[in-house]
């Protein structure tokens, strides 16, 4: 199976959320999470991550990601929020609040064989934040004209897995409440094609470091292994 989950698993999810994960899972021993990040599509919201413990041991994940579907940006109390080409500007008496409605408008279903972050916000809240619920005086000037919060809502990521040698191609499919099976089919294929650019992306790179190979995402399957054993039945029974 290359894509996960399939389309009936998909369509029972389309009934839980209005964000739902389709992935790829590949090995891919020479790519690694900085030379995957060279070959992305970025922009100026593009981030790669790494999980660490104890603040020096690197953990099981690395996430990357680029091209957010939303951004939400604030200065002080004027919020700029732009999405699909267009940008809306809008003063909120509390921007933390707006935030939190904006994120509620997306439920994205969880998916066994995923990482918890595997899609989302990222950004930041700067100190200046606390102004917000606290009425503190003498403001500093904003010289640099940085936003006091920005944060941007990614729907597709790369994540590698570190303890599994994997490296996870997420797409998340929008949906909308009553879509039809048509409907539903084309934002499933927009997701499965949106998984294959990325990866096709990857494999444009130099042949010598970017080796990569699907692999089933299928832990129940059978394997299709073919094998030859070096030790006759025989010589087994008499060892």
């Amino acid at each position: 199976m290359k894509y996960a989950p399939d389309f009936e698993s998909f369509k029972r999810l389309s009934t839980e959320a209005n964000l739902v994960p389709v992935y790829r899972q590949l090995t891919g021993d020479t790519l690694t999470p900085v030379s995957a990040y060279q070959l992305l599509e970025k922009g100026p919201y593009s981030f790669l991550f790494e999980s660490v413990v104890g603040g020096e041991q690197i953990s099981r994940y690395s996430f990357l990601g680029a091209n957010p579907f939303l951004t939400v940006d604030a200065y002080e109390k004027r919020m700029v929020i732009q999405q699909n080409g267009q940008t809306e500007e809008l003063t909120v008496d509390d921007p933390l609040s707006e935030l939190e409605t904006i994120l509620n408008r997306y439920q994205a279903a969880e998916l066994p064989g995923l990482p918890r972050f595997c899609g989302g916000a990222v950004g930041y809240a700067g100190y200046d934040v606390v102004r917000y619920s606290e009425h503190l005086p003498n403001a500093p000037e904003n010289d640099r004209q940085l936003p006091d919060l920005s944060f941007a809502l990614y729907d597709h990521m790369v994540v590698f897995d570190q303890i599994n040698k994997t490296v996870l191609v997420v797409a998340h499919a929008h949906l909308q409440p009553g879509m039809s099976e048509a409907e539903l089919q084309a934002a499933y294929q927009l997701a499965c094609q949106r998984i294959d650019q990325t990866c096709q992306r990857f494999q444009s790179g130099d042949a010598a470091v970017l080796k990569m190979a699907d692999i089933s995402v299928d832990t129940h399957a059978e394997p299709d292994l073919k094998w030859t054993s070096n030790f006759t039945q025989p010589k087994f029974e008499a060892a």
